[in-house]
């Protein structure tokens, strides 16, 4: 039988000065390097456009540069709120990307699931983590007119030394493998010394990890 692979007392614990680090750092700021002119500006992750899957032909666009999103339809453009600590962990991240099915649309209700890197200590490139990356996995939902971040599961991270998916080196392409539904993606990662293939999937509006892939994702108590 294989061992489940996260409890709720074992998932990555994602402390206040990592949260804060990833979604309200400062952007783009170099030290030394930028007084004299020479630190290049990184490019915005591209706007996303997903259909809902909901029937209704409509589309939602998430422009994370932006930190805003909209739902596109037939009757035109809507915006969707967007509260400002979800605005800053989109606005903050070089990386977003839609993965597994949610590349090609979102679930029925409106959920997709993201997954979103930004620099550790982007103010801060020469020192303590400079170069380092906070790397997670961003559940959002389109809910009563906004979109809202239903959980977020951090992978990897230089400030909280956790480092869960082994090949996020190569780039979220290479790291995750689509699955069919009800799970959403795996990845792999090393638990005491032996290599793992975690499954992420959804479950009362919360992401589910567990070493099994054959069953549903379960409650967690």
């Amino acid at each position: 039988m294989k061992r489940h692979a996260r409890s709720a007392a074992r998932r990555p614990h994602v402390t206040i000065r990592a949260m804060n680090y990833l979604l309200t750092g400062l952007l783009g700021l170099c030290t030394a390097v930028a007084a004299a002119g020479a630190c290049p500006a990184l490019a915005a992750p591209p706007p996303l456009h997903l259909p809902l899957a909901d029937g209704t032909g409509a589309y939602l666009r998430i422009d994370s540069a932006a930190g805003s999103a909209q739902l596109l339809s037939a009757a035109g453009p809507t915006d969707l709120r967007v509260n400002p600590t979800l605005r800053d962990a989109l606005s903050r991240s070089d990386t977003v990307m839609a993965l597994g099915r949610h590349a090609a649309a979102t679930e029925a209700d409106g959920s997709l699931l993201l997954f979103i890197s930004a620099a550790s200590r982007p103010g801060a490139p020469m020192g303590y983590c400079g170069a380092g990356q906070e790397d997670g996995l961003l559940l959002l939902g389109v809910r009563e007119g906004a979109l809202v971040q239903l959980d977020f599961m951090l992978l990897q991270s230089c400030l909280d030394s956790i480092d869960m998916a082994i090949d996020l080196a190569d780039g979220p392409v290479a790291a995750f493998r689509s699955l069919p539904a009800p799970w959403l993606v795996s990845f792999a990662a090393v638990e005491e010394d032996r290599l793992v293939q975690r499954c992420v999937g959804i479950r009362d509006e919360r992401l589910r990890l567990e070493d099994d892939c054959d069953t549903a994702p379960r409650t967690m108590p």
